[in-house]
């Protein structure tokens, strides 16, 4: 995936005001096949995947032994036949995971990697649905979030599309055989998508407070980045007797979100110190600028006892104030956009 095509703010406003073309490049996929499936994917992911009928797709987490962060995954249900879908940062550490935990778990289960097989593309923003429809043969104000369908494309290509936006917009995926590709992402350009890079795409999602784990998870758990919702800890999987420990001691820090102050114009780097009278409360763990707050955003790891709403703390380099704050820091233009 591509940071930036043009300008990151042009390509900030196609996401929040039009429909943006996200090219997946590098996006892992890796197909789970075999009569144990479902139990090897409830035991290496924090939510079981019984619950999940075909066409429906769960968000979890899968975590390493000690249950901090490895990565965040789509699973897609096809019966016995299971997608999963994770970032490109994690892809090649969460196919070496799954592939290894396969072949030794003793199961009816068989691990798969398809990333290469695949291209796949996104479409954000409040006008994505009017392209979205143009390859779905029912209405698409009767697809719901987090679902998939397969239909025919082109030269009777398979293409599954799914509606899993990330921006906090709408968003759709269309996952392509690879050598339909690049006649699927011009097709979707002449349709009037047009390229947005990561860049762009990280300040909306990190004003949705969707969790950058790229940025937030080195070496952190579920609860020290906000994510403490996709764990179901009434099931076993991988992690989570570290993650329960963690839990039950009181985990030492919290996330915060944050709105700088007027005046400051480049995001400070991640581990930037923050805290109060030059008392060190917490780091900084991300932050970018957004367009439309016209302010400096961001998330930090603070002491638990002052992991809160409506605090004033500074930053040490460059000394700045910043407030903490709930999120989202705004709504989404899609919100006002009705599905039609």
């Amino acid at each position: 995936m591509r940071n930036v095509y043009s300008d990151p703010v042009a390509e900030y406003e196609l996401l929040r005001g039009a429909c943006g073309l996200i090219d997946y490049t590098g996006l892992g996929l890796l197909r789970i096949t075999g009569g144990e499936a479902a139990q090897f994917l409830s035991q290496v992911s924090t939510r079981g995947v019984d619950f999940l009928l075909e066409g429906q797709i769960s968000s979890a987490l899968l975590l390493n032994t000690d249950g901090t962060l490895l990565a965040e995954a789509l699973i897609h249900c096809s019966g016995n036949d299971y997608l999963v879908e994770v970032w490109p940062a994690q892809a090649a550490a969460v196919a070496d995971y799954l592939v290894a935990a396969g072949n030794t778990c003793g199961q009816d289960v068989n691990v798969q990697d398809v990333t290469d097989d695949y291209r796949v593309y996104g479409i954000e923003g409040p006008q994505s649905p009017a392209l979205a429809q143009k390859f779905l043969s029912f209405p698409i104000t009767s697809m719901s979030y987090s679902s998939f369908v397969t239909e025919s494309w082109g030269d009777d290509q398979d293409l599954l599309v799914s509606r899993t936006g990330v921006s906090g917009e709408y968003g759709y995926k269309l996952h392509i055989p690879v050598a339909a590709g690049n006649e699927l992402r011009d097709h979707l350009a002449g349709l009037g998508a047009q390229p947005v890079g990561l860049d762009a795409l990280d300040i909306c999602r990190m004003e949705m407070r969707f969790a950058n784990l790229e940025q937030e998870a080195d070496g952190a758990t579920p609860f020290e980045t906000g994510l403490q919702w996709m764990v179901d800890f009434g099931h076993e999987f991988i992690g989570k007797a570290a993650l329960t420990a963690h839990w039950e001691a009181g985990p030492a820090r919290r996330p915060v979100c944050w709105i700088a102050a007027e005046g400051l114009d480049d995001p400070p780097a991640a581990g930037t110190a923050l805290g109060v009278d030059g008392e060190p409360l917490g780091a900084v763990t991300h932050a970018v600028y957004s367009p439309r707050l016209e302010r400096v955003i961001g998330t930090a790891r603070v002491d638990a006892d002052v992991a809160a709403a409506g605090l004033e703390l500074t930053l040490e380099q460059p000394e700045h104030l910043v407030l903490t704050t709930a999120a989202p820091f705004l709504v989404a233009t899609s919100f006002g956009v009705p599905l039609e």
